[in-house]
């Protein structure tokens, strides 16, 4: 993964030298065959479709769609909204989203037969505009909560950080939250997470849904099935080319989280599971190394018992033989789960762009915004999602 233009690697900035990046006359920047320009005046406009989960969160989602309006005024992209309903058990108000908008185009709601969870109402979204991507002439998605905590001012950095490169295959973008807000409790647990992530699957993680998708992109984003357990980690772990742009993540605008601590151990867990097949691997080599650990030093425990005078104490043996077979059962886990991992490789596996639909209930327009013309007033010509 690389950042933009702003790039740094595991935390740490970029420099031209160690990391092939070229500088020309004209400010610009190359890394892997991209080129990176610096701020101009001459960056193309972008047809974006905003993909935003819902569940109950209509007041704060209202005010998310005010604040994308505003931070995208002086620019010249377009935004369609596609707000997909997580089963909520709430009923969406009847002036929601009347507007009037200026930059927002048109707003629909996906509506999903029963609550999935964030990130697969998040996938089933991501597959509705890819079916709908020729008909409505999107050239990216955007992807963000309804909640206020991915700011939409930001959201204009990840805009400019794509209309910025100079390529004909552009990277996804992520956010990458540079600063957080929530509380201390959840920041030590969220650290001791991205540990466990690390040890466990050797990348660093610090990304969230936050993120930029190129129309280019979003085929292969949707035909991953990991994508139906996690988002990011469904892209990280199918290697597609992406970058990060530092971002400060918010605090809700209203309400309270309907995400309580099980559920995001769940969501921790479905990122791990986008990783399973290096984590039975480095399962199974930890525990080699400990099965190998334990041998020699029983043979050392025996081999001075026997062949020396030293005097070990009471029960060394005993523990080491405890130790050994506690070592054996791990391995043999580890080895059962690697095994099983490798099977399921030849499974047919969930595929959230052919089998999303089966939790749609229906789509429905619930804006679009009309144009003033010379011969009266007529809707907006850009596609709904």
């Amino acid at each position: 993964m690389t950042r933009l233009p702003f790039l740094r690697r595991d935390s740490r900035r970029l420099s031209e030298k160690s990391h092939g990046m070229k500088g020309n006359r004209a400010g610009n920047f190359s890394k892997n065959g991209l080129v990176l320009r610096g701020k101009t005046s001459h960056q193309r406009s972008l047809h974006i479709a905003v993909l935003m989960p819902v569940f109950n969160d209509w007041t704060a989602a209202q005010e998310v769609l005010a604040g994308l309006d505003s931070a995208f005024a002086a620019k010249d992209d377009t935004l369609a909204i596609l707000l997909v309903d997580d089963g909520s058990t709430e009923a969406t108000p009847a002036d929601f989203a009347q507007g009037p908008y200026r930059k927002i185009e048109a707003i629909s709601i996906l509506k999903l037969k029963k609550n999935l969870g964030h990130q697969r109402a998040l996938a089933a979204g991501l597959c509705h505009l890819a079916e709908k991507a020729e008909t409505t002439g999107m050239e990216a998605v955007l992807v963000m909560d309804a909640d206020g905590q991915d700011d939409p001012w930001e959201a204009v950095k990840l805009v400019d950080a794509l209309t910025s490169l100079d390529a004909t295959a552009p990277p996804i973008i992520f956010a990458e939250r540079s600063r957080r807000s929530e509380s201390v409790v959840f920041q030590l647990g969220y650290q001791g997470y991205r540990l466990l992530h690390f040890v466990l699957t050797g990348r660093g993680i610090n990304l969230g849904n936050f993120s930029l998708i190129p129309r280019n992109r979003l085929d292969a984003v949707t035909t991953e099935p990991m994508l139906w357990n996690h988002y990011a980690a469904s892209i990280m772990g199918s290697k597609l080319p992406s970058t990060t742009v530092p971002t400060t993540r918010k605090s809700r605008v209203t309400g309270k989280s309907s995400l309580g601590y099980v559920s995001l151990i769940i969501h921790g867990l479905s990122a791990f599971s986008c990783y399973k097949e290096i984590i039975g691997v480095r399962l199974l080599v930890i525990s080699s190394i400990l099965l190998l650990v334990s041998l020699i030093g029983i043979a050392a425990a025996i081999g001075l018992r026997l062949c020396t005078s030293f005097p070990l104490p009471g029960g060394i043996v005993l523990l080491a033989a405890i130790l050994l077979v506690l070592t054996v059962q791990i391995f043999a886990l580890a080895s059962n789960f690697t095994m099983q991992i490798i099977s399921m490789r030849s499974a047919q596996p969930f595929q959230p762009r052919r089998d999303y639909v089966w939790y749609v209930d229906g789509a429905r327009p619930c804006y679009t915004r009309k144009t003033e013309t010379g011969t009266g007033t007529v809707f907006s010509k850009s596609g709904a999602p």
